[in-house]
């Protein structure tokens, strides 16, 4: 262990003295770390680009590589392409721009890459292919990987493990077809199970393509890429699920009982494993996983995944950034192999995997390092018999997974009701009024007293509401306000009349003179909180656009009403039709790029931005950063999400409205728990859905910038002050 870390030691100070002083250099100078004065940025020596936000894995892979830059003392720019190829070469384009030696880049389409990879080559910037290789070029230098054919090799052996006897169901699952790396996984899968299917130990149930080639010990690509084609999952919950669910369909009751799972990583894994488990014909199923994600791992504790192979994506960053050092400083870079790309053979250096299951999971999460015991729940009975589990008593469904905000009411809520000895099942509808209705069908069916339900569509969240009241289960209106039906019974919000005033009174505070150009965006015209949210701002806005201190840029229908002290929903309906973002990052980002590009240099110089939460509010803080007529912006955001407090201490957000999602969840729980032991509820007020007035608790907010961003963020405890950079 002393060694490891003075190995660990060492590295970060070659790093730091290699990277010092290497800041980003943004479009729009940032505003200094927090009580410092600011200086001159520098060129950045080395950038990372990671294929998607939306997926656990590579936030972790994000985070592990902030904390070890961070803990060397330098920053490093990191970019997400969102699974888009277009947006990868143009995130590598502007490293270059930047002056990058090194980019570390994980591709999203194997292929398509070669295209970034080559931008970089012909500027002279090393491209070091990390996790997933970059195929068909030769624009490749260096290649930081596990051990992929392991990884399938480790996932099958443990399928193997568990089998017994012959005729065992085996269902396959496969990652994207444009990923070279699962092409590899499903290889070292295929070297083991092959054999255990052609002596009867497994039959395939889900593809008629590895029927076909069951007698095939070893398979070409192609005919790797006929199986993958029909059990791909695009590395995507929602495909998984729906996978595995028509595959259910289709299977016969001989198909099921007791069945076998090769699932490609852990949010596949959990997205098939709540499929079979939801299965009334499966009695029991073996599912694989890889990267240890914490969801995945408290799955395995509850026994509702198998095992995990844990990639330590510590070493992997440790060897990257080793890599780049190297790079940089003109040494021998150490590799330990080669992998054919289709073009060359490319350098690598890989690092080892480990099988994990209930076993060893405290040994090698816990003990390790990897994970913090805080993190889960279960842990010390995991070595104990298993316990019948009880029937559910309160259950939550929140909007998506694919928003930080969600995410994080997520954590809050397990947290809490796990301390508090409550088991809770937490549902995610993913935009879809659809899946909402059939997630709270789920939990009536499992016998739930009490829904807490997050709508995603206000009105369309109606019949899941007169669902659960047919049922005789309370309904709980969490965050959002559910409309149009008497079937809530209480609503646990924030303020979000005050939400917008909050945000419109910042704005306000930092305007001088006349004629400041205004730009406003709003959120997603189905959600009843984002009439709420512009009703504020309104409130706040129209006396200062009345008197000359701002005139709208960007909405036609908002100049109309501008003489308008209070609009009518409809009318604010009409704005916000032509300003909404949706929630969507992309969306909020494009419609920004729009205006923009709509605008005359008048109406631009130093701006003021009305944006609605705080993943928008970064979306247009980076189209206005990027705009060379924009002097200077001010941006409000809400939700206080990590990315974007640290947007606001390195000065590209001017602030947040803090939500305590903790007093929220708190007083949802405090409010399911007295439904269910029949106590007195407590409200504070209400609101009109349309129908009726609905009983609510509402929690206080906060503004956030520079000037108390310590206080209120970091000294309450709200988030860790290792989360950020600057606030020294």
């Amino acid at each position: 262990m002393k060694k490891k870390s003075l190995i660990l030691f060492s590295l970060l100070l070659v790093f730091s003295m290699v990277f010092a002083a290497c800041t980003p250099k943004e479009e729009e100078p940032a505003e200094p770390p927090v009580g410092e004065e600011p200086s001159e940025p520098s060129e950045l020596a080395v950038g990372i680009v990671l294929p998607t936000k939306d997926e656990p894995r590579w936030i972790q892979d994000q985070t592990r590589f902030e904390a070890k830059l961070n803990e060397a003392g330098y920053d490093v720019e990191i970019l997400f392409s969102q699974a888009d190829p277009s947006q990868e070469k143009a995130n590598v384009e502007s490293l270059i721009t930047k002056g990058v030696e090194v980019i570390i880049l994980c591709p999203h389409d194997s292929a398509a890459a070669a295209a970034s990879a080559e931008a970089a080559r012909e500027a002279g910037v090393t491209i070091i292919s990390y996790d997933r290789l970059i195929t068909d070029t030769d624009a490749v230098d260096y290649y930081v990987t596990f051990d992929s054919v392991a990884v399938g090799e480790a996932q099958a052996q443990y399928l193997v493990d568990k089998a017994e006897g012959e005729g065992n169901p085996l269902y396959l699952y496969a990652g994207a077809a444009t990923d070279n790396n699962a092409f590899l996984f499903f290889e070292g899968a295929w070297n083991v199970l092959q054999p255990k299917i052609a002596d009867g130990t497994f039959y395939i149930v889900n593809s008629s393509a590895a029927i076909d080639l069951q007698d095939k010990a070893e398979l070409t690509r192609d005919e790797m890429g006929q199986i993958i084609g029909q059990v791909t999952t695009n590395w995507d919950f929602d495909d998984a699920k729906s996978l595995a669910e028509a595959n259910l369909t289709a299977a016969s009751a001989e198909d099921k009982g007791d069945v076998f799972i090769l699932a490609p990583n852990d949010g596949t894994a959990r997205a098939i494993a709540d499929a079979f488990g939801a299965d009334t014909d499966i009695s029991s199923y073996v599912v694989t996983g890889q990267d240890a994600e914490i969801a995945s791992v408290q799955y395995i504790i509850d026994g509702k995944q198998s095992m995990t192979v844990l990639k330590d994506v510590r070493n992997l960053v440790d060897d990257a950034i080793a890599m780049a050092i190297s790079v940089v400083k003109g040494e021998t870079v150490e590799t330990t192999g080669e992998y054919d790309n289709g073009v060359i053979m490319v350098p690598a250096k890989q690092s080892e995997v480990i099988s994990v299951d209930q076993d060893n999971v405290v040994e090698v999460i816990i003990d390790s390092g990897y994970w913090d015991a805080s993190e889960f729940t279960g842990l010390e009975g995991i070595a104990e018999e298993p316990e019948a589990p009880a029937e559910l008593s309160v259950g939550i469904v929140l909007p998506t997974k694919d928003e930080p905000r969600w995410i994080q009411d997520q954590t809050r809520f397990e947290a809490k009701l796990n301390e508090a000895g409550y088991d809770v099942e937490i549902l995610f509808s993913q935009a879809d009024p659809s899946q909402e209705k059939a997630n709270v069908e789920a939990l009536i069916t499992k016998g739930v007293e009490v829904i807490i339900l997050c709508p995603h569509d206000s009105a369309a969240a109606a019949a899941s509401a007169e669902a659960a009241r047919e049922a005789g289960v309370t309904i709980i209106s969490y965050d959002r306000l559910i409309t149009d039906t008497d079937a809530v019974d209480y609503y646990v919000t924030f303020d979000s009349v005050a939400v917008g005033e909050a945000q419109a009174q910042y704005l306000v505070d930092k305007a001088e003179g006349e004629g400041n150009p205004l730009y406003l965006y709003a959120g997603a015209a189905t959600d009843n909180n984002a009439f709420l949210f512009f009703e504020g701002a309104w409130n706040v806005l129209q006396p200062k656009i009345a008197d000359g201190t701002f005139y709208i840029v960007n909405s036609s229908a908002a100049v109309d009403l501008q003489d308008k002290a209070e609009l009518t929903r409809d009318e604010m309906g009409q704005i916000i039709s032509q300003v909404t973002t949706n929630w969507d990052f992309d969306d909020a980002k494009s419609l920004a790029e729009a205006n923009l590009t709509a605008a005359s240099v008048e109406d631009k110089g130093d701006v003021f931005i009305l944006a609605p939460n705080d993943g928008t509010a970064r979306a247009i803080a980076d189209a206005f950063g990027a705009d060379t007529d924009i002097t200077s912006y001010v941006v409000t955001g809400q939700d206080a999400e990590i990315a974007s407090v640290q947007y606001i201490i390195d000065g590209k957000q001017s602030m947040t409205v803090l939500k305590d999602v903790r007093n929220l969840v708190d007083d949802a729980i405090a409010m399911a728990i007295s439904v269910v032991l029949g106590e007195t509820v407590e409200t504070t007020g209400e609101y009109d859905n349309g129908v009726i007035m609905v009983p609510a608790k509402q929690s206080e907010v906060i503004s956030v910038d520079q000037d108390n961003v310590v206080e209120a963020i970091i000294d309450s405890g709200y988030w860790d002050a290792s989360e950020f950079t600057g606030l020294d």
